[in-house]
């Protein structure tokens, strides 16, 4: 469907889903604001209020920080994404926030700080946006080998260029909206009447669509909600003091009747999963989310199915509190259930909720009773149907930057996936987590030789990992990583710093070429030859520096894509190599297929080079590289007599412990063994 379609490209958008992972890191402050406002509300019940006036304060003031929070967290995750100094990239983004807000005059007026998500989330995209449009430009641009002194002022004169023009945009447009603002009479400019039916409606709907993209809808619009707030107010003082009509619509009707358990009555899915839930990972969630969604907080259960950029869940999330909300408003119109008459604490949980604001009415209960059931219903196929595909990560599969601690990456997991195959990625979760604590990502570097002439021609990189106690540890993990989606983030980080390491390799040897295995993932990823053009532009390396390795696996997943992929590479005068070639079982029809610069044998046709019948199939697997007129590699080579016969063949290039096994950066260079020279066979 086209909606599916299009809902799919917005999860896959790392800005979009930006906006919601930041939402998500700020949920604990979230939580403790409205734990303040809950012991606020009891403490007020008990007649405790000194204690409860303190609680009420610590909670508003919590929740006023939110959104310096999420400016914070925005511009830490752009400054990976856009390769730019984090700390330039976080002050420039706060300080531009500070100065629009109280430019557009959006400041709280409990403490005097900006309150706008909108303007939060903005500043943090331009900002970092003009930072890294400025890296091009040389006056701005860090160099390694530049002072401490030299860098700072490049980052103080980006910042300065930056807040500079970001605020001349916000007075232009402050100035065109004072210009619209006169020129257009009030009554031509669309708002909202707190007590029509139909633009009441439309405020429940904007809200649910704003939270399907992960944006807090109360937040945004939240002068409609305060300019209710006042109506209910006036109307309720004139209903007792003259007993004038009270308004169907009142600033707890969207809480008690559209919102129970929270936006799209969270609490319905909550029960809903409680009794059908097959998945042991959405059984958990609901047991935890419960209690919250008995106080109307939301949030877990929209980050854990979860509802944003969620096609199928959007649906019900929407029309939900659409019928609840046509049916709650017809339910008062026709004096079925009277109008309410007192204003309450949103966090007030349902049926006590009802019961209290109609004036003691059990029918206000009794109708929140119908619509959890009727949103039950609704929710029902539809959770289903998640239920039954259960794919995704957790929450708890978010990372911190430790353990790359020299360069860092950003977990940037997708937004389609919080928690929903929770209990089956449970382990690979914990086993990443352990990494965090226990050491640290290095590189080693496997030689390449040429046999003509015993040189060193090129390197392989293969990814390692040293914890606390030195031990140089196999990349186990790996499986991990690709169970949780986070391929890509690791593979750029090893071209990354692959491409450092490049960068002093041909000083000593310019002609040495790396080689880098890229996982299907990351290949089949948005932009993949861009980003690697760009980091490459961006070193002191040529593109014939670099060679990246591809398996079977790729081509079986998109041959299409992979031939465009590979035909850009090679234009950029990237090598291609097809790695572990006579492995699998495909290995002919791919030769047909793709044009590859390099192939590289894998080691179990080496292990069987003592019997007949391996010589055999050897033979015809070289005969097949030299028809494509492929460069022929053969790996894991390390006895005499297999490098004779090998040799035999007329196969140049070697890699294994013949010559030599994988080593530190560090090493190489000790060994002196990136020099062109022939090579000694030490490690054999």
């Amino acid at each position: 469907m086209p909606m599916f379609k299009a809902m799919s490209h917005l999860s896959a958008n790392k800005y979009l889903v930006a906006v919601s992972n930041v939402f998500l890191m700020a949920l604990p402050l979230v939580l403790i604001s409205t734990f303040c406002e809950l012991i606020a509300l009891t403490c007020e019940y008990f007649k405790f209020n000194d204690f409860g006036k303190i609680a009420q304060e610590v909670g508003r003031a919590t929740r006023v920080i939110i959104p310096l929070l999420i400016n914070f967290y925005l511009a830490t995750y752009l400054s990976a994404v856009k390769r730019i100094p984090k700390s330039a990239a976080i002050a420039t983004s706060l300080t531009v926030f500070f100065i629009v807000s109280y430019q557009w005059n959006l400041i709280s007026p409990l403490i005097p700080l900006p309150n706008s998500f909108l303007v939060s989330l903005l500043s943090a995209y331009v900002s970092c946006e003009i930072i890294a449009k400025l890296k091009n430009i040389r006056l701005f641009r860090l160099k390694s080998n530049q002072s401490f002194i030299d860098i700072s002022m490049s980052m103080l004169a980006g910042s300065i260029v930056t807040i500079f023009a970001a605020l001349s945009v916000s007075f232009l447009f402050r100035k065109l909206f004072e210009q619209a603002s006169s020129f257009f009479s009030g009554s031509l400019i669309p708002r909202l009447d707190p007590t029509s039916f139909f633009d009441g409606l439309i405020y429940e709907v904007l809200r649910g669509l704003l939270w399907s993209i992960g944006v807090n809808g109360h937040n945004i619009l939240h002068t409609y909600k305060v300019e209710l707030y006042n109506v209910t107010s006036m109307n309720m003082t004139e209903w007792h003091n003259y007993g004038v009509d009270l308004n169907i619509l009142s600033t707890n009707f969207y809480d008690f009747f559209t919102g129970i358990g929270g936006s799209g009555n969270m609490l319905s899915l909550v029960i809903c999963m409680l009794l059908f839930a097959k998945s042991k990972g959405y059984k958990i969630l609901a047991k935890s989310a419960f209690i919250l969604c008995v106080f109307n907080v939301n949030e877990p259960i929209l980050y854990g199915i979860p509802v944003i950029f969620n096609p199928i869940m959007i649906v019900p999330f929407l029309v939900v509190p659409a019928v609840s909300f046509v049916i709650a408003y017809g339910a008062i119109y026709f004096g079925v259930v009277p109008p309410l008459s007192e204003i309450h604490s949103w966090l007030m949980p349902p049926f006590i909720s009802g019961y209290m604001a109609t004036g003691g009415a059990i029918s206000g209960a009794i109708l929140q009773l119908l619509l959890i059931s009727i949103g039950i219903a609704i929710y029902f196929p539809f959770f289903k149907l998640m239920d039954k595909r259960s794919l995704g990560i957790g929450v708890s599969g978010l990372l911190s930057n430790r353990l790359f601690t020299s360069d860092e990456i950003e977990s940037k997991t997708r937004l389609t996936s919080f928690i929903p195959s929770l209990h089956n990625n449970l382990i690979a979760q914990k086993n990443i987590e352990k990494l965090q604590n226990s050491g640290e990502f290095i590189l080693y570097f496997q030689p390449q030789v040429n046999i003509d002439n015993n040189r060193i021609v090129g390197c392989e990189v293969l990814l390692r990992f040293k914890n606390n106690q030195g031990d140089i540890l196999p990349p186990t993990f790996i499986d991990d990583f690709n169970k949780l989606g986070l391929m890509p983030e690791l593979d750029f980080w090893v071209l990354d710093k692959a491409i450092k390491s490049a960068e002093r390799f041909i000083e000593v040897n310019p002609d040495l070429v790396v080689s880098i295995n890229i996982s299907p993932s990351t290949v089949l990823s948005k932009n993949f030859v861009n980003i690697v053009k760009k980091r490459i532009i961006e070193s002191e390396l040529s593109f014939q520096h670099i060679e990246l390795e591809f398996t079977e696996e790729l081509l079986i997943r998109d041959e299409k894509k992979v031939a465009e992929v590979i035909t850009e590479l090679q234009g950029l005068g990237i090598s291609v190599a097809l790695d572990d070639f006579g492995s699998g079982y495909s290995s002919l029809a791919y030769l047909s297929r793709f044009e590859f610069d390099k192939l590289k044998i894998d080691r179990s046709l080496v292990l069987n080079l003592d019997t007949q019948r391996g010589r055999e199939l050897f033979k015809i697997a070289v005969q097949l590289g030299k028809i494509t007129h492929a460069d022929i590699l053969v790996e894991g080579v390390e006895q005499q007599s297999e490098l004779d016969f090998i040799a035999s063949l007329g196969v140049r290039y070697i890699q294994g412990f013949y010559f030599y096994k994988p080593m530190a950066e560090e090493t190489l260079f000790q060994r002196g063994l990136l020099t062109p020279q022939q090579c000694e066979v030490v490690d054999n």
